[in-house]
């Protein structure tokens, strides 16, 4: 349930993921889906995500403080699955996301998108080798990728899976959580 005060506010500094853009501690799409909110959501590891009034997506790390809603106030469809909920008037319908371990990490190209945030989504260790950044994200739930540069002796943990603009032309190895 949501009032003036948002119940979920995961993303409330960051400003974008990628191409999408956040405001208001949401996403907003007139194609609004589950999926769609999951798998952003996904992004940052949150543990739960809530769709509200047809078209907003909502991550978070806990949910329940402005107390519950009835379940029959989660009335409205989503924009882009009419068979789906989307929870309600400032009602939230909340799904908990469940990861597989992951301890597996998969090289890849740097992604071309970025992350807009007032706070940081990122964190900078010095190592020697890609293993003393990769242990490191592997001990951390908020890690969900890793650039390590073998030039500057430096990993960079990162808390989506995609860099801050600031590190989007880092040169070095990128490693995605899998």
């Amino acid at each position: 349930m949501d009032n003036s005060t948002r119940d979920m506010r995961g993303l409330s500094r960051i400003r974008s993921v990628g191409e999408i853009s956040v405001s208001d501690s949401k996403v907003s799409s007139d194609n609004m889906t589950q999926e769609f909110c999951s798998g952003f959501c996904a992004l940052g590891g949150f543990p739960y995500f809530g769709l509200q009034y047809a078209r907003a997506c909502y991550c978070s790390w806990d949910f329940g403080s402005v107390g519950p809603a009835k379940e029959s106030d989660c009335n409205i469809t989503c924009n882009g699955n009419s068979s789906q909920i989307c929870g309600g008037f400032w009602r939230n319908s909340v799904f908990a996301l469940t990861y597989p371990k992951r301890s597996c990490f998969k090289q890849s190209q740097m992604p071309n998108l970025n992350v807009s945030s007032t706070l940081p989504t990122s964190w900078s260790l010095a190592a020697q080798t890609a293993l003393d950044c990769l242990i490191p994200c592997e001990a951390s739930a908020d890690c969900q990728a890793v650039i390590f540069s073998g030039q500057q002796r430096l990993c960079h943990l990162l808390r989506f899976a995609y860099p801050p603009a600031s590190l989007s032309s880092t040169d070095g190895d990128y490693f995605l959580r899998g």
